[in-house]
């Protein structure tokens, strides 16, 4: 026969059998019939209420991300059209040029303002220390 000790427990007795103690003190559940009831709390408000915080949140951040992006784009579509323009002279950082469409449709740089120059005025850009332009009108 076996000894007491090594006999099986009822089931309403939490008893750890590799630590050799009872231990229902320490489980995070009721074990026991006379143990509070576990009720289980409705997350859902709390879901509803994260889930539009996150998302309120993301949508901020996206829109912030895109503008960022969309001004990236238009400083890059500026920058190649003042490269791809023709200039005779090596522009000097912090200088404000002028950029003029000839009647062939051909782009160019100048120092010329509108004022002093009869050719299709396409706006003024300053050479930034990063060598993106910058429009200025």
């Amino acid at each position: 026969m076996s000894s007491k000790e090594d006999q099986k427990k009822p089931d309403q007795v939490v008893f750890d059998e590799k630590q050799k103690k009872y231990d229902s003190f320490m489980r995070p559940y009721a074990t026991d019939l006379g143990s509070p009831q576990i009720k289980i709390t409705d997350l859902s408000i709390f879901k509803k209420r994260a889930s539009y915080q996150i998302n309120t949140e993301l949508q901020a951040k996206f829109n912030e991300l895109k503008t960022a992006y969309e001004e990236l784009q238009k400083l890059a579509a500026q920058t190649q059209l003042v490269y791809n323009a023709t200039f005779g002279f090596e522009p000097v950082i912090g200088h404000t040029y002028h950029l003029y469409r000839k009647n062939d449709y051909e782009n160019f740089l100048s120092i010329l303002s509108p004022k002093e120059c009869t050719f299709e005025y396409l706006g003024s850009y300053k050479l930034e220390t990063n060598f993106m332009w910058k429009k200025l009108d």
